[in-house]
């Protein structure tokens, strides 16, 4: 140690300074209170030993002066003292003094004291190093957290949720939350809804969940299905997250063109269809693991389906909402989750909710991230006309001319492209480029979807529409147009699509051939119509509603529509 020895006695000063250099440290003098202060700036020494009177300044006031320059750090200051001055001494030390020894000075107490003091010092700065290092510590985590809270805002793209379908609440258990909310519409206006849940809390589950943002936004965008979704999300969870590590996670779909609902729910709690009246109507369980346990072709990525027949809501939460506990350690759980959605009214919901789990916690923290989302779905549905819009008729005997068009895009698909090629995602990149305004390609994406899935679905593989018509039909169709499609080993199906420049009005051409039998085209329009209630909004009903024309040739398996361009301006 470096000992500062102070008194303005000679000998003693000698004494002390010399001992204390024998047991092997430095010492430094000063022989009074003013000199002792300069020096302590100037050498900054580890203790001091410092007689009580002196001149210029006494003990005491030198060390009240040194231990307010130290400031945080710890300088044990040992007075020297005679005997009569016990009360200057007590009175020192509780302003700043750490110990006394008396005069004369026993210096095997003397050595005891300074071996005790060294060790203390020593202590002393460890937890100094310590705190520094937590300090560094918590400022590098606390930039970590901006940074990934920056991402997580970002690759969110939280303007996306201000959906008019959508209802949502998030609030995290620390700063960051390892809940993940994200929507967005298709290019046919269908609504993507995702929930994720990654393990545990704080920065660690954020980055579990991360992976998700970029594949649900890009491929939803160009129209893929959840399926696709799904299989790209897994890859990612598992190329990215270390073994061990998956996200529990809900995709939904909601179709209100065609009035269907699909979620797949991969270690969620259930999720629930509930009416106007709060009643459920239907409940999704988790029927599958969370992402990035098994291999994505051991995956099963087939959503289930249901046909809503009323306005009502897709209703889907993490287990931090009913795990919540309150001081005495009862959950919220899912009984007064379910009784608040069934006495609030539809507006109240979301609200009810925030206010019950306030009760329930009162004022106790929850630990894990809260999540709720509520997805809107049987609103009244987008009107289709069954005219073409104003700006005359066009000459349509015209449209089936040979013609040149201004531009031409064809693509022939066989089994094995049939089998592993998302094609109208793929073909949308496409269209997007050549047909500009916006307002057209959501109506393109429908048509050119609903044309290849008839195709493929009744004229390539064979399928029977009417399966999904009865009860539990549509998972039995989805599941058996799966295996059909895998086993594919023969087949064709082509597509063209053309612009045209008709009585000064642009439109897009997209004929679609297969190498099927053809299917009754005339009787499935029929059953769209009566199963649509008349409102065009389904199927072959749909397609014809949004085109100009629509013409079926041969026994089916060949479909030429014409579709007017929006926005575009006439010569």
């Amino acid at each position: 140690m470096k000992i500062l020895v102070v008194d303005d006695t000679e000998a003693v000063l000698l004494l002390i300074s010399r001992f204390v250099e024998a047991l092997g440290h430095t010492a430094i003098v000063a022989r009074d209170g003013g000199q002792a202060v300069e020096v302590w700036r100037a050498e900054r020494p580890d203790m001091v030993l410092m007689d009580m009177m002196m001149p210029v300044m006494s003990g005491p006031e030198a060390a009240i002066a040194i231990k307010q320059e130290a400031g945080a750090s710890w300088v044990p200051v040992v007075f020297v003292t005679g005997i009569g001055e016990e009360n200057r001494l007590a009175e020192a030390i509780e302003r700043g003094g750490d110990d006394y020894i008396n005069k004369p000075v026993n210096f095997r107490v003397l050595e005891a004291k300074l071996k005790a003091f060294d060790r203390t010092l020593e202590l002393n700065r460890k937890v100094r190093e310590q705190s520094a290092k937590l300090a560094d510590y918590y400022d590098r985590a606390e930039e970590e957290k901006r940074v990934v809270r920056h991402l997580m805002e970002q690759m969110v793209n939280a303007e996306r949720l201000y959906d008019p379908l959508l209802e949502y609440w998030l609030t995290p258990a620390e700063s960051l939350s390892g809940d993940l909310i994200a929507a967005a519409r298709t290019p046919g206006q269908s609504l993507y809804v995702l929930l994720a849940d990654g393990i545990g809390h704080g920065l660690t589950a954020a980055l579990n969940v991360l992976p998700l943002t970029q594949p649900f936004y890009s491929m939803t965008e160009k129209g893929y299905s959840i399926s696709d979704i799904l299989t790209e999300m897994n890859n990612k969870v598992r190329q990215v997250l270390p073994v061990g590590r998956f996200v529990a996670v809900v995709l939904i779909a909601i179709d209100e063109a065609n009035g269907w609902v699909d979620v797949w729910n991969g270690g969620m709690p259930g999720v629930q269809l509930i009416g106007l009246d709060g009643g459920s109507r239907h409940v999704w369980k988790s029927s599958h693991l969370p992402l990035g346990i098994v291999p994505t072709e051991a995956m099963d990525v087939i959503p289930e389906r249901h046909y809503f027949d009323g306005p009502g809501s897709v209703v889907a939460y993490s287990d931090g909402l009913i795990e919540a506990r309150n001081p005495l350690g009862e959950p919220f759980g899912a009984a007064r989750l379910m009784d608040a959605l069934v006495k609030a009214p539809p507006a109240e919901r979301m609200a009810e909710v925030k206010r019950l789990l306030t009760l329930h916690l009162d004022g106790a923290p929850h630990h894990d991230d809260i999540s709720l989302i509520m997805a809107h779905c049987g609103l009244p549905q987008r009107v289709f006309p069954d005219v073409l819009p104003a700006g005359g008729t066009p000459d349509f005997a015209a449209l089936f001319e040979p013609g040149e068009p201004s531009w031409r895009y064809s693509l022939t698909l066989g089994a094995h492209e049939l089998r592993h090629i998302n094609t109208v995602p793929f073909m949308m990149n496409f269209i997007n480029k050549v047909v500009a305004p916006n307002e057209s390609q959501s109506d393109v994406f429908l048509i050119l979807t609903e044309l290849f899935v008839n195709a493929l679905d009744h004229g390539v593989l064979g399928m029977d529409s009417a399966l999904k018509r009865e009860p539990e039909g549509i998972e039995f169709y989805l599941n058996e147009r799966a295996k059909r499609l895998a086993a594919l080993t023969h087949g064709m199906l082509e597509l063209d699509l053309a612009g045209l420049r008709i009585d000064h009005q642009d439109y897009l051409r997209i004929i679609v051939k297969d190498s099927g039998d053809g299917f009754d085209w005339r009787h499935w329009l029929a059953q769209d119509l009566a199963y649509a209630g008349g409102l065009s909004g389904r199927g072959i009903a749909l397609v014809r509603a949004l085109c100009a024309s629509l013409q079926y040739r041969g026994a089916g398996n060949e479909v030429h529509a014409y579709y007017r361009i929006k926005g575009a301006r006439p010569d």
